[in-house]
């Protein structure tokens, strides 16, 4: 049996070494404290030795990105595409880290690569003023082409009709959008009318797209009565849409 003195000996001896275990306890964690206070925690504080600064890489190519990083000792990863009108699509616009800061040797540095400027939709310009157009052109970054001509049924002479590219039609910004203005309805050859009665020459009149105008009457022995001896203009002459056709009827 151990007697008393053995008993107290084993519970108040080796003061030094439980002195030595509480100081290294101690230090553990006032180096853990440390380490992650400096915001790289521990594993940032056995590499601080390795990191190195990374580079910028915004603005040039995917493989001048690549050396650059490389001769670092820095990975690249390519992430998605995003438009950016300062950057030439293909080159990087973006990268994670930033330049400047600092990475552990290896790391893998996240880079987004420029699809160039967002593109854009030609709006619609039918019936506005040329001079207007061109205007709503340039507020959406495209450039106003040469204009041309073309006959229109529906819009009047001088506006506009539409565009090439056509209206809805995405394009890259800086392109180039031609005006096409109206002159109005085209010309188109008159019906003949001669010899017929005048409700069905009514009808073929607006089905070619021209109005009746005055009707008179007047006698012919070629043609028979209520039916049409004289038109103006003449069939087959070309006249302007919508322009009125005068006959006279047969008494």
């Amino acid at each position: 049996m151990h007697d008393e003195r053995d008993l107290r000996g084993a519970r108040g001896g080796h003061p030094v070494l439980a002195a030595f275990v509480t100081s290294l306890i101690t230090t553990i964690a006032v180096f853990v404290a440390l380490t992650v206070a400096d915001g790289r925690g521990l594993q940032g504080f056995l590499h601080r030795q390795g990191d190195v600064e990374v580079p910028s890489i915004t603005g040039v190519t995917v493989d001048q990105a690549r050396e650059l990083l490389g001769s670092r000792e820095l990975l690249l990863t390519l992430q998605a595409e995003r438009s950016d009108p300062a950057v030439p699509a293909g080159n990087i616009a973006g990268q994670v880290p930033l330049a400047g800061s600092r990475a552990v040797r290896g790391t893998a540095v996240q880079a987004l690569v420029s699809s160039g400027a967002s593109a854009t939709t030609v709006p619609s310009l039918a019936g506005y003023r040329p001079d207007d157009a061109v205007e709503q052109l340039r507020m959406r970054k495209l450039l106003p082409g040469r204009r041309r001509e073309e006959a229109s049924d529906t819009v009047a002479a001088g506006l506009v009709t539409g565009t090439d590219p056509p209206s809805g039609r995405t394009v890259a910004p800086n392109a180039t959008v031609a005006l096409v203005v109206s002159t109005g309805p085209a010309a188109r050859p008159v019906p003949k009318l001669l010899g017929l009665q005048l409700g069905k020459a009514k009808k073929l009149i607006a089905e070619a797209g021209f109005k009746l105008g005055t009707t008179k009457t007047g006698s012919s022995d070629r043609y028979d009565d209520e039916t049409i001896i004289k038109q103006e203009p003449a069939e087959a002459s070309l006249a302007t849409a919508g322009s009125e056709i005068n006959v006279v009827v047969n008494d």
